[in-house]
Order: C-alpha cells, then structure tokens, then sequence
C-alpha cells in the first residue's frame, strides 16, 4: 500500500557513499515510492547535480549550504524546504534495510511521536560489526542517547512542538533534540528490529574526543546534567559505563 507522504532529509559531505543510502531508500518495501520526497543537503559545497546522482523512484531535492553547518545545520534546512507528514532521517554514509520504513512508518502512525529502532554497527577501519541494541526508558536519556538518527522517524508536529536541532551543540544536537522531546512528553517508541546500517569511521566527527568535549559541556550546561563520558555510539558497544543498558545478543 502507498505511503502517506514522507519526508527523508539527508544531510551529507560524502560523496562516495551518498549513492548507497539513496539506493537504500529506492530498495524499500513499498508500493509506491512517489510519496517519498528526499533532501540530500550538501555541507560547505554546491549542491549534487541530478547527472552526478542519477535517477530514482522518489522525488529528489537537491541543496547545498555554506562552510561549517554541519549536520544540524543540514538537517534544519531540510525540514524548513520539507512537506512530508512523517519525517525521517538518514546519514549519507548509513543505509536503510528494505523494511525500514514499511515498520516504523505504521508505529508512528499509531504513536504519532518518535520512532527509532535497532541497527548494524560497521566499524569501517577495524573491520568489525555488531547490532547496536540498547533497551530504551526515559531516565537514560540523562546519561546517553541510545538513538542513532539514520534509525529515526517522527512527525511533522512533533518539530513543530519541540523546534529545531540546536546548532550550538552540533555534535549533540540529536540527543539534545530526544532529551527535549523526553521532557515535552512526546512519546519515544524504540521497535526492537534492525533496519539500518550504521558505519562508523575515524574520519566520523563523532570520533574526535577534542570536539566533542567542549559540546557535552555545553549539552550538560543547557540540560543541567550530571557527569557523562564523552562518547559516540562505537565506544557504547564496548565502554562498561554503558554495559547496564545493552542488550546482549548475536
């Protein structure tokens, strides 16, 4: 069955995999793609041309930001340009799994919050991959985010009630926005199936600790949190801080 409209934003600097994610949209368990629109929002250069991308089964938007917007930044101007009723996400190196949005659409229909769900973490230099799954309840918010945003669906409404990414905490800015969903009330749903593919690299911004610090203390200032470590979602795999929240499996 069709789905209802559907909005993708993409934000990217990767040119050699952003062709992988796209074609993880085109491969989804639908009848009718035309009811996905996708935003592919290119940081600090001119936007992809359609001949460098090539043609899919979706409607294809194509933007590009100044220098030093960042995902955050990204991610904002695709919701600002978007129409969809139901919003997802999508990093340009990740990649859905062909049932991605056939199960979380649905739930977010029924829950009209957040969606998230489990995904396959590819360690890309050390060659190793595991499922990132981590129960889910409010509390944990306060100490780490178990959310990846390439897993993420909601709604239209919910941004409309709880606002934008904070672009002064870029390398936080998807817990940031959970955390103030959490607080608003909005219900936060995690389904526990893997539909993505996560790839974490060391050319990642999420793995350089020396950004990364001074943002968690602007995260901790802002939300009055207590100590956190600085981490990304690979040292959650394997840091014993997070060891009470994985859920252990093949």
């Amino acid at each position: 069955m069709p789905y209802p409209k559907i909005s993708v934003i993409i934000p990217t600097v990767h040119n050699h995999t952003i062709k992988r994610a796209l074609s993880s949209i085109a491969t989804q368990n639908s009848s009718d793609l035309s009811a996905v629109e996708v935003f592919v929002i290119r940081d600090g250069q001119a936007p992809f041309t359609r001949q460098e991308l090539g043609s899919y089964p979706f409607t294809l938007h194509l933007l590009g930001l100044l220098p030093g917007q960042g995902a955050a930044g990204a991610r904002n101007v695709g919701l600002h340009f978007s129409s969809g009723q139901y919003i997802a996400f999508l990093d340009d190196d990740d990649e859905w799994l062909p049932n991605h949005l056939a199960l979380t659409i649905p739930l977010v229909e029924k829950t009209q919050g957040i969606v998230f769900t489990d995904a396959e973490l590819y360690h890309v230099q050390e060659g190793w991959h595991e499922p990132f799954r981590f129960e889910y309840q409010p509390s944990m918010l306060t100490k780490t985010s178990p959310v990846i945003p390439s897993t993420l669906v909601t709604t239209r409404t919910t941004f409309e009630e709880i606002g934008y990414f904070d672009t002064q905490i870029p390398a936080y800015s998807d817990w940031d926005w959970i955390l103030r969903a959490s607080r608003r009330g909005v219900p936060i749903t995690r389904l526990p199936e893997i539909t993505a593919n996560y790839y974490f690299s060391i050319d990642s911004t999420s793995s350089r600790p020396c950004k990364m610090a001074p943002e968690l203390r602007k995260l901790r200032s802002k939300h009055h949190l207590g100590p956190v470590p600085v981490a990304n979602f690979a040292k959650m795999m394997t840091d014993p801080w997070f060891a009470k929240w994985r859920i252990p499996g093949p």
